[in-house]
């Protein structure tokens, strides 16, 4: 009975481990460069560091660059493959011109519902261009919460 125990005990134990690294898995996109990036960057730290990250090509560029030079061993073809699949699966997202943008770019680029995005568009042309955020959030219908949550991405 106390054999049972252990191997029930054994492969529920082997069960979470399994779903564990799956899901951790889950956090690096498939792409060209992903394998590499794990096998490479695994040497210091879980390559699952970066999942949640973004950055410009550069930046990626920059943070591969200091990796090297602390010691991560990798061709620079390998390297740049690293970057590649970095910048294209944990890209920076672009700044929004909330006087500029069409309706559908706010509506995506700051996760907003089409009828709030149109009202955002609807006020602009009826008040006038957005200084602030704080002029953004005024605007009927706007969910305040959603546009303090992007504000690093707005530009007036």
């Amino acid at each position: 009975m106390q054999k049972i125990t252990h191997l029930s005990a054994a492969l529920a134990i082997g069960a979470a481990l399994f779903l564990t690294v799956a899901k951790a898995q889950e956090k690096l996109p498939n792409g060209p460069g992903r394998e590499t990036m794990k096998r490479v960057c695994s040497g210091c730290h879980s390559a699952e560091n970066v999942a949640g990250m973004a950055k410009t090509r550069e930046e990626w560029g920059a943070l591969v660059g200091e990796m090297a030079a602390d010691g991560a061993q990798a061709t620079e073809d390998e390297f740049n493959e690293i970057v590649d699949y970095l910048a294209t699966a944990f890209p920076k997202a672009p700044k929004i011109n909330v006087n500029k943008a069409s309706a559908k770019d706010l509506e995506s680029g700051l996760e907003l519902s089409a009828k709030e995005a149109e009202a955002i568009v609807h006020y602009r042309v009826d008040k006038g261009s957005f200084k602030s955020v704080d002029d953004l959030e005024k605007v009927p219908g706007v969910d305040a919460k959603k546009i303090e949550a992007k504000k690093d991405r707005l530009i007036f």
